[in-house]
């Protein structure tokens, strides 16, 4: 989810600005239903989906997209507000193991050397949480020997869940889950974000360090992930009149540098943080909302906490930055390569894929760019590889 450190950001060499004649589809998959994004390590792209009454991990071959492995297991969960079934998160992949969270909140953990199940709880079934408007959504967090998962039970908000055995190490809050995954600030402590508040968590135990509101009653969630701005300064984003905030982290506290801003409001798309010419710290995000049709391309500058520009229109997008470049696809399917660091909106190439509604959080690897393109009749799914030639990098 939003790659390693979950903020969106890749060492990949930067891409070249002559797409035109050069990028092309590698090859495809075809899937079952779900929103999940794909999970890359090495040489093997993991994915998960719905085939009927079963949620499935699929491996498939980075190269050429050839099935490896897959593995299966039953599959409850019953669309409400969207039509589609299956599973929304991104695999975690950690040493031999891969975790899956599906959609009904089954957590399943996969040995990857043998290809089968470790273990699995129905966490969901266990701590009494409501599937909420859409299902489980909030990919798993790792950090040692220790799962991470917003759970959103009455009897466990949070939980702590220990990698080799599955059991249950610790239990904190009642609050109910949101869609953003929880990330590490270090090796001691985790930030959640939940359904109505953010908190930061002692992962040895599941203390509460600190806590506050953010999030907003009704028909709303909370779902951009929450990325780093500096050592110990967050940036967090919602739609529906919640807006911005940004958090000191220091001394394992959370205390708003800013709150409530209008700067960026975005419904589920994670923003990235780029840095421009004049060093200054610039963020890349979508304003707006996909059910009301607004999506808006910002740049910010934080340090002067202003909109450098705008491209009205744009669309929602999900968004990996590059070093300076950041690359976007929109839920039409329309990739774009931008200059973040510019001043002015500066598209350097742009290219659309076949036709299909792009939700899910893509991926790069190696010059491969992999999407998840659904077809909302059918409510199966494609995963698509574009080659994307390796470029000149943006002047310093």
């Amino acid at each position: 989810m939003l790659g390693a450190n979950r903020n969106g950001k890749t060492s990949h060499a930067p891409l070249t600005t002559t797409w035109e004649a050069k990028a092309k589809v590698a090859w495809q998959v075809g899937l079952g239903s779900g929103f999940g994004g794909p999970a890359v390590v090495a040489a093997e792209v993991f994915i998960l989906h719905r085939l009927g009454n079963e949620e499935v991990l699929e491996v498939t071959d980075l190269s050429d997209g050839k099935p490896l492995w897959r593995v299966g297991w039953p599959a409850s969960y019953r669309a409400s507000y969207n039509p589609d079934n299956g599973p929304r998160c991104v695999p975690t992949i950690v040493d031999q193991f891969a975790i899956c969270y599906g959609a009904s909140g089954d957590l399943v953990c996969i040995d990857r050397a043998k290809r089968s199940i470790a273990w699995q709880r129905a966490l969901r079934k266990e701590y009494q949480a409501e599937d909420g408007y859409f299902g489980a959504g909030a990919s798993p967090l790792v950090v040692g020997d220790l799962i991470v998962v917003c759970l959103g039970g009455k009897q466990a908000g949070i939980v702590g869940i220990d990698l080799n055995s599955g059991a249950t190490r610790w239990k904190a809050t009642n609050y109910d889950a949101s869609y953003a995954s929880p990330i590490a600030l270090d090796a001691t402590t985790a930030l959640v974000v939940t359904r109505l508040n953010t908190v930061l968590v002692d992962l040895a135990d599941g203390k509460i360090l600190a806590d506050i509101a953010f999030g907003s009653r009704g028909p709303t969630v909370n779902a951009a992930t929450p990325i780093a701005v500096d050592e110990f300064s967050y940036l967090l984003t919602a739609s529906y009149g919640v807006g911005a905030t940004l958090l000191s982290t220091q001394d394992r506290k959370l205390a708003p540098v800013f709150e409530k801003s209008q700067l960026l409001s975005s419904q589920y798309n994670t923003p990235v943080l780029v840095q421009a010419a004049d060093r200054a710290r610039r963020i890349i995000g979508i304003d707006g909302r996909e059910d009301v049709g607004v999506g808006n391309l910002r740049s910010l500058d934080l340090d002067a906490k202003k909109v450098v520009w705008e491209q009205s229109g744009f669309g929602t997008a999900h968004l990996i930055a590059i070093g300076k470049q950041v690359l976007a696809l929109t839920i039409d399917g329309r990739l774009t390569l931008i200059d973040g660091s510019a001043d002015r909106y500066q598209e350097l190439a742009a290219m659309q894929l076949p036709a299909g509604t792009y939700r899910a959080p893509p991926a790069l690897s190696q010059g491969k760019f992999l999407a998840r393109s659904t077809n909302v009749d059918t409510g199966r799914s494609q995963l698509i590889c574009v080659e994307l030639p390796l470029g000149e990098t943006l002047a310093e």
